[in-house]
C-alpha cells in the first residue's frame, strides 16, 4: 500500500533550509577542500541528483571512482520486508541499474540474497515481480529463510546489546564481496530511520538453529536498546559499496508505507554511518518529525553507536559530500547544513 503524496509540501527540499544554513554549508564544504594533513581522515559520499534512477546511479559511480568487483561473486542485499512498492522496498529499477553497473564492471556471478520480516521471502519477491526480473537479468535468488539449518553459523557479538549474539548465512565473511542497495525512510517500529545500517538486518536469521527455538527478531524490536543493535550487527558486513536510493522516501511512518517525499537524490559510499548521516538529512530537509528532528544527527542512536563501534564517520568533519551537478551541488550544501549543527564528536 502506497501513501498519498503531499508534492506541494514536499518537492522543493530548498525551502526547508534559510540563507544563512545555505551558507554555512558552502562555508564548510570549502573549509574541507583545504583541509590540513592533521584533521580528520574524511570518508567519501558522492551524490547525484538527475531525475531518474539509473542516470542518478550512474553519476553518483562516476565520481565515485573504482568499484573494485572484476571477476568476484556479488552478494547483492537490497531491501525487501514487505511486499510494498519502493520506498518500502527496493525499485526494480534502481535493482536493474546497480546490476547493469556492476556488470560493466566485469563483476563475477550476482547473488540477491534476502530475508524478509513481513512474509515468506520468495513470496514477497513473486508479489513484486522481483522473480520475473531476476530470469530476465540472469540474476540468482537467495532466498535466506529458505536455508537449512547447517547452512546457518552462529556470530558472538562481543559487548553487545545481543543476548547471544546472532546468525548468519555460512557463506557471509567479512571477505565476501558485498554490496548493498538501501532505501531512506522513516521507521515507526522503534528504528526511527532505515537506511544501510538497518538494511543489514535482513541478512541475519529470524529464529535459531542451534538448539533451543529463539527468535531474533522478536529480541530485537522489544528491545530499548534496538537502535544500538542495528548498529552492533554491521560489525560482521564490510560492504565494498553501499548505495542509498533516496529518490523517494517515506518522511513519516514507514518501512511498509507513509507519507512520501520526493529528494530525488542517488547517493554512493562504503562508509555506512556517513550514508546514513546523508540519508537522515535528507528526511529533516523533505519534513520528517521526531524523533528525527531533536538533537543532533550523529546523535541518534544507530549513528552514535556505529560511531563508538569505528564503523563509519561521527561528524560532518569525517565526511567529504561530493557532487558535480548543480542540482547535485545545492543538495551538497543543504546537506552540509543540516550536519554542521552538530555537537562536537568526542
Amino acid at each position: 500500500m502506497r501513501a498519498t503524496p503531499y508534492p506541494s509540501r514536499f518537492s522543493l527540499p530548498q525551502d526547508r533550509i534559510t540563507r544563512r544554513e545555505f551558507a554555512l554549508g558552502a562555508a564548510s564544504l570549502a573549509l574541507a577542500r583545504t583541509q590540513e594533513p592533521s584533521e580528520p581522515k574524511q570518508s567519501r559520499v558522492a551524490l547525484a541528483r538527475a531525475g531518474a534512477r539509473k542516470e542518478s546511479l550512474a553519476e553518483a559511480l562516476a565520481l565515485w571512482g573504482e568499484v573494485a568487483v572484476e571477476g568476484k561473486e556479488i552478494l547483492l542485499k537490497a531491501s525487501f520486508n514487505s511486499p510494498d512498492e519502493s520506498p518500502a522496498t527496493t525499485s526494480p529499477e534502481m535493482l536493474a541499474a546497480v546490476i547493469g553497473q556492476l556488470r560493466a564492471r566485469r563483476c563475477g556471478r550476482i547473488r540477491l540474497v534476502e530475508r524478509s520480516g513481513m512474509g515468506r521471502t520468495r513470496d514477497i519477491w513473486d508479489r513484486l515481480g522481483i522473480t520475473d526480473l531476476a530470469r530476465r537479468l540472469d540474476l540468482a535468488l537467495v532466498p535466506l529463510d529458505e536455508l537449512a539449518p547447517e547452512e546457518w553459523r552462529h556470530a558472538e557479538l562481543s559487548g553487545s546489546h545481543w543476548s547471544r549474539g546472532v546468525e548468519l548465512p555460512g557463506f557471509l565473511d567479512r571477505e565476501s564481496t558485498l554490496v548493498e542497495i538501501s532505501n531512506c525512510k522513516t521507521h515507526r517500529f522503534g528504528g526511527h530511520f532505515s537506511a544501510s545500517l538497518k538494511n543489514a538486518v535482513g541478512l541475519i536469521a529470524k529464529y535459531s538453529h542451534d538448539g533451543k527455538r529463539h527468535n531474533y527478531m522478536t529480541e530485537l524490536h522489544a528491545s530499548p536498546d534496538q537502535r544500538l543493535m542495528i548498529a552492533e550487527v554491521n560489525q560482521l558486513f564490510a560492504p565494498a559499496l553501499v548505495v542509498l536510493d533516496a529518490t523517494e522516501v517515506f518522511v513519516d511512518g514507514g518501512p511498509e508505507q507513509g507519507d512520501l517525499a520526493y529528494p530525488q537524490v542517488v547517493a554512493v559510499a562504503t562508509d555506512r554511518a556517513a550514508l546514513d548521516a546523508v540519508g537522515v538529512a535528507l528526511l529533516r530537509l523533505h519534513g520528517a518529525g521526531p524523533p528525527l528532528q531533536r538533537g543532533g544527527v550523529f546523535d541518534l542512536d544507530q549513528l552514535k553507536r556505529a560511531g563508538e563501534l569505528g564503523l563509519g564517520a561521527r561528524s560532518l568533519k569525517e565526511i567529504r559530500l561530493v557532487a558535480n551537478s548543480d542540482d547535485g551541488r545545492r543538495v551538497v550544501a543543504q546537506v552540509s547544513a543540516v550536519l554542521e549543527r552538530e555537537p562536537e564528536a568526542k
